[in-house]
């Protein structure tokens, strides 16, 4: 019980953590929308910012950590901390080196695109070349935020939760400052803001990097470049190319979306990355919060051979995660528009653009659950240092998406593509989930699970029934704020209560977190 408890301790660290980092988000993305638009401008600055997080994402929080964890984990329980940092300083070493050919690759490519297409006279697709020239100024970010994800993985290992959660705090308030500072000297200028923003990009990535770093000194680390190869080297190296592999499926699965998106109309991509953004506010905070504390547990618990320990904080974590996924896919849905006009309608934002986007938020919420299901399943398939599965999976999930893109965009336009990332989504989920209960004799959740939806849906209910009584009261914005206000603490304490009444077995954790002094 006291091992759950502080589980959960530092499951909250990290929540609110990145919680005041989302916050941080929400006023970039509001700031970007009001001061440039939907339109291809900002369109083309999105999707130049995809290329460098695809990156991150595939090299930083996807390959790189899935290989490093369980490693660095098992060599810090064996041969200390020396041993454990000697090897990071190898992974270190090698991530910089093989970052930086990606990145002169990258900008070097981007730039002769951009070249031939100016020059060619068949070519009209200016937010393309927008958008390549973004993304060749802000590809270097790259580097910095994939260091930094090295970096926070080892301080995760070592018990250190709270500071990395906050890497994403500076990235935004350098694009906050970049988008002001953009505006007061480039005025109505959207092309000038957005590049202003790309440099706020960079400087953001050189605070994400050496926060956390001089947090990882204090510890008891020095950096000692080495490319000297060794059993664990060796190890990770086994384990980093399949990972690779399966990241590269994920993120190419994105790119692609992006690119369909593009071509479906100016505003598409726009409107489905401010949809992504609340999408992504659960799954930010609380799975991203209950992976990066329960992966190095797993990862541990499978190199000690203990099945049960490592059963229990699996099914402790698929119960964490719907118990706040199920709710905010509920939430969103009911609430889609009212969150949509208090966040984002704001200078060239406007009405039209809630409207645009609302089916959007709502098909995209259903996939909630099932995109953290599938995150969790595939960190315990790497716990166990099986990369091959997520990545044949990814691959399967990449065929399904796109198949479905093409047969729904001409259709469905920008619903047809998110749709189609639903389904993959879905699909993804249930198919991992299934490998992995073969593989790993798991605790039984159902009737917790069935108590979370069953809670989520009675809750969805009562504010469906609720919200046109206070709709009907005022108008505008000030009908979102006061919905905002009223029925989101009204949601979360009648959820809360449903699972009370239902005898749902976490409050008891809750209950013995709060009597802790320490």
């Amino acid at each position: 019980m006291a091992k759950s408890s502080r589980s959960l301790k530092n499951i909250l660290k990290v929540a609110f953590g990145t919680f005041g980092s989302r916050v941080l988000g929400l006023l970039r993305d509001t700031l970007t929308l009001a001061f440039l638009g939907v339109n291809a401008v900002s369109s083309a600055f999105f999707f130049g910012f995809t290329i460098p997080n695809l990156f991150r994402r595939l090299m930083g929080e996807g390959a790189l950590s899935s290989a490093f964890i369980p490693i660095f984990s098992q060599t810090l329980k064996n041969g200390g901390e020396e041993k454990a940092f000697d090897f990071l300083n190898k992974i270190i070493t090698r991530a910089f080196l093989v970052l930086c050919a990606i990145v002169v690759l990258g900008i070097s490519i981007s730039e002769i695109f951009y070249f031939f297409a100016e020059k060619s006279a068949h070519f009209s697709g200016e937010r393309f070349l927008a958008g390549s020239a973004f993304a060749s100024i802000m590809l270097p970010y790259m580097i910095l935020i994939c260091l930094a994800a090295l970096i926070c993985a080892a301080l995760n290992v070592l018990g250190h939760f709270a500071l990395p959660a906050l890497t994403a705090v500076w990235l935004n308030i350098a694009i906050i400052s970049s988008i002001l500072i953009g505006a007061a000297l480039f005025k109505g200028n959207s092309n000038a803001i957005a590049k202003c923003m790309c440099a706020g990009v960079l400087a953001g990535g050189l605070a994400q990097l050496f926060i956390p770093l001089f947090q990882l000194k204090r510890s008891g680390w020095k950096f000692s470049p080495s490319l000297k190869s060794t059993s664990e080297v060796r190890e990770f190296n086994a384990l980093f190319l399949p990972a690779l592999a399966g990241a590269s499926v994920i993120q190419a699965n994105i790119l692609v979306s992006n690119m369909l998106a593009l071509k479906v109309s100016d505003i598409a991509v726009s409107a489905i990355y401010v949809s992504s953004r609340l999408i992504e506010l659960p799954l930010g905070i609380f799975t991203f919060a209950i992976i990066t504390v329960y992966f190095p547990k797993l990862s541990l618990a499978s190199a000690n051979s203990e099945g049960g320990e490592y059963s229990r904080h699996f099914s402790n974590a698929v119960i964490s995660l719907m118990l706040i996924c199920v709710p905010s896919c509920v939430g969103l849905i009911a609430l889609a528009p009212e969150i949509l006009k208090l966040l984002f309608e704001w200078g060239k934002f406007g009405n039209a653009d809630v409207e645009l986007c609302t089916p959007i938020l709502i098909l995209g919420s259903i996939g909630i659950p099932f995109y953290s299901l599938a995150t969790l399943s595939s960190r315990g398939f790497h716990s166990v240092k099986d990369m091959k599965t997520p990545m044949k999976v990814s691959a399967m999930a990449f065929i399904v998406n796109l198949t479905s893109a093409l047969l729904l965009m001409g259709r469905f336009g920008a619903m047809g593509l998110v749709g189609a990332n639903v389904i993959s989504g879905i699909f993804q989920a249930a198919l991992l989930s299934a490998l992995f209960s073969k593989r790993r004799k798991m605790q039984n959740v159902f009737f917790e699970i069935l108590k979370i939806l069953t809670a989520s849906i009675l809750m969805g209910f009562s504010l469906w029934i609720l919200k046109p009584c206070l709709s009907s009261l005022l108008s505008g914005k000030l009908s979102a704020a006061a919905n905002a206000a009223i029925l989101v603490p009204f949601g979360i304490a009648i959820y809360a209560m449903l699972l009370f009444v239902f005898k749902f077995r976490e409050f008891g954790e809750v209950k013995k977190l709060m009597r802790r002094k320490d």
